[in-house]
């Protein structure tokens, strides 16, 4: 079992370096490309060509932040009676 994961392991790692490898000879990465986009064209594009993906990509993270708070609250009794000022 021990070598299966090791031979996983050596696997996955292969797969990324020859990913990255491929990825590296793309033409893209060549010379003649145009250069990298400002901050107003970055400005731009995300509050007027993606405006409806910001909005919704900002609900989904709020309703995870909600969800969060929720879940790290302590509601057991000794702290909801020490949160109250009671002593029983």
């Amino acid at each position: 079992m021990r070598s299966l994961g090791i031979t996983a392991r050596l696997g996955v790692f292969a797969f990324v370096l020859i990913l990255l490898r491929e990825v590296m000879e793309h033409p893209m990465w060549g010379e003649q490309a145009v250069g990298a986009p400002t901050t107003l064209d970055f400005a731009v594009s995300i509050l007027d060509d993606w405006a409806i993906v910001t909005v919704v990509l900002g609900i989904l993270l709020s309703m995870a932040m909600i969800g969060a708070s929720y879940l790290v609250r302590d509601e057991r009794l000794v702290n909801l009676l020490y949160d109250m000022g009671g002593d029983e």
